[in-house]
């Protein structure tokens, strides 16, 4: 890295009140002159030093370091964005080389970086960032060692002589305004501020993948590097810009636009982890959240004369993509739940469920499969005609994305009750329906039949009558009830199926997934609605091990 030549100070020339033209006089290897200069009472430092101070602050450096690094650049360029060698190829506040780590080295240039922030390389804003960058991608610009130095001179010297590589460095007068930064920036009251400790999703350099309606708990650990302590008007907000509503706001987020508020305080020092959910939009594609520190009805932390970090650096980028598996309802014949199925102790009740497979993968026939909730426990009012007394049904043939399936449902009314019968989707083996990132829905629960089990002899229920009660008239006209009407499947039994139950162990996913449960709720003000075709009841004895079938 190219430097500015040695200046000379002496008493003389301060008594003589001659500072104001350091950096404006005869230019050195390194120096641009013209140079905007700070008030002649401060004659080793420069307009942009603060704002350079205050960056790496909000970085989490310490007071000195944050000084070791400006004093360097008060050398180079006396942090002047606009700084071109005279003569010589440095360019920018540290004077990186045309032909090299200014516009051609691979990975490693400022001007394909800005080109990828949008934003001007001559930006001070921008160049701070690229420092940042190469100090933070590339272990030989010795970050490390600039975190474990302990004084402002071993900071300056490790930056010197890992960062900048200078030739003829001119040792002494770097160490000389990094001093002066930190006798005037050390010290100063910087009320709000705030570092990256840590965060639970990845950089934005990798970008995250979330499938739609996805929820995942996230948080970012920030330290308070400010002399205030953080309260409850300590809070995460959007940015770029600032105060936007984010797509992945989640109920647990104060508003739209804050995402979390410090519980409690944090003294100076401290730190804390605000926490929160993303929740992926239903829309699939790529977008880029971007996150910054507010003390409310006070100040941002990004703000001039305030810590940081800066409104662009708290960041996550989210591919949101369609599921592999999520199925979307379509009908039902039973009634509508909270609407009751009312039938006499020893009826069975037959009927099917329809959902279209909105996701991206084919549901197969013998895999894909409707099952009672809770997972893998066996069902009280499991038919022989089901798979196992964990598994329903599945569809009789496969279903690509975009087509409907049906699942047949049989109920056996076999004991005196009111339940509500729920049930999940299941790919064996793969994912439950309702577990991210695979799986988009419907959420375990979802699908459900109100199923009221009266006393033989007893009345049923009149409001279930054709068109009452919320019940729909089926294609048939109506409900049935008859002996005539036939059970699903009388003639299957568990032995000659696959029987998957609880101590099989064979699905995926842990219980009680809830991605995409709130489109799922939406959606059944909707089938209430619509009612759901007609419930067909058959009369049949209990099974049990005495009586015949």
């Amino acid at each position: 890295m190219l430097h500015v030549a040695s200046i000379r100070w002496s008493l003389l020339a301060v008594s003589l009140g001659l500072a104001s033209v350091l950096g404006c006089g005869d230019a050195g290897p390194g120096e641009r002159t013209g140079q905007s200069q700070a008030p002649l009472d401060q004659p080793f430092l420069f307009t942009n030093d603060q704002a350079c101070y205050d960056y790496f602050v909000g970085k989490g450096l310490t007071n000195f370091q944050a000084a070791g690094i400006v004093g360097n650049l008060d050398q180079e360029s006396g942090t002047d964005p606009t700084a071109v060698q005279a003569g010589g190829p440095g360019r920018g506040i540290a004077q990186w080389s045309v032909g090299g780590r200014w516009d051609t080295d691979s990975g490693d240039n400022a001007v394909a970086y800005a080109s990828q922030q949008g934003q001007s390389v001559w930006s001070l804003n921008l160049q701070l960032d690229f420092i940042w960058y190469e100090l933070t991608n590339f272990s030989g610009y010795g970050l490390g060692a600039l975190k474990a130095s302990t004084n402002v001179t071993d900071a300056t010297i490790a930056f010197e002589t890992d960062f900048e590589g200078c030739g003829t460095c001119d040792q002494s007068t770097r160490i000389s305004y990094a001093q002066a930064v930190l006798n005037a920036y050390g010290a100063s009251s910087i009320s709000y501020g705030a570092s990256f400790v840590g965060q639970s999703f990845p950089l934005a350099s990798t970008t995250m993948t979330m499938t739609e309606g996805q929820v995942i708990p996230s948080y970012i650990e920030l330290k308070n590097t400010g002399t205030k302590a953080w309260d409850s008007n300590t809070r995460i907000g959007t940015t770029q810009p600032r105060d936007r509503k984010s797509v992945f706001a989640d109920k647990t987020w104060i508003a739209p636009n804050r995402l979390a508020a410090v519980s409690g305080t944090v003294p100076p020092g401290g730190t804390y982890k605000f926490t929160f959910d993303l929740a992926a939009p239903t829309t699939a594609g790529t977008y880029d959240e971007f996150f910054g520190v507010v003390q409310e009805g006070v100040a941002w932390f990004s703000d001039p004369g305030q810590g940081g970090p800066p409104d662009n650096d708290l960041e996550v980028k989210i591919q949101v993509v369609a599921p592999d598996y999520r199925g979307t309802f379509k009908d039902q014949s039973f009634p509508a739940s909270p609407a009751p199925l009312d039938v006499h102790e020893g009826d069975v009740a037959t009927g099917y469920i329809e959902l279209t497979n909105s996701g991206t993968q084919t549901w197969k026939a013998g895999t894909t499969k409707l099952a009672p909730i809770p997972r893998d426990k066996a069902s009280p009012f499991a038919d022989k005609s089901w798979l196992s007394p964990t598994r329903v049904s599945t569809v009789a043939a496969d279903v690509a994305p975009g087509a409907v399936g049906r699942f047949d449902v049989t109920l056996d009314a076999n004991a005196v009750g009111d339940t509500e019968v729920e049930f999940g989707l299941v790919e064996e083996n793969v994912t439950w329906f309702a577990d991210a990132p695979q799986g988009g829905g419907p959420a375990d629960g979802f699908l459900k039949v109100h199923f009221v089990v009266l006393p033989k002899g007893a009345p049923l229920d009149a409001g279930l009558a054709p068109g009452e009660g919320g019940v729909a008239v089926g294609d048939d006209g109506g409900p049935t009830v008859g002996d005539d009407a036939g059970a699903n499947g009388d003639g299957g039994t568990w032995d000659n199926a696959t029987n998957v139950g609880s101590s099989g162990g064979c699905s995926v996913g842990a219980a009680g997934g809830t991605s995409g449960a709130a489109s799922w709720a939406s959606l059944l003000g909707v089938a209430m609605a619509l009612g759901a075709g007609a419930r067909r009841v058959t009369r049949r004895r209990a099974l049990s091990a005495s009586s015949p079938t």
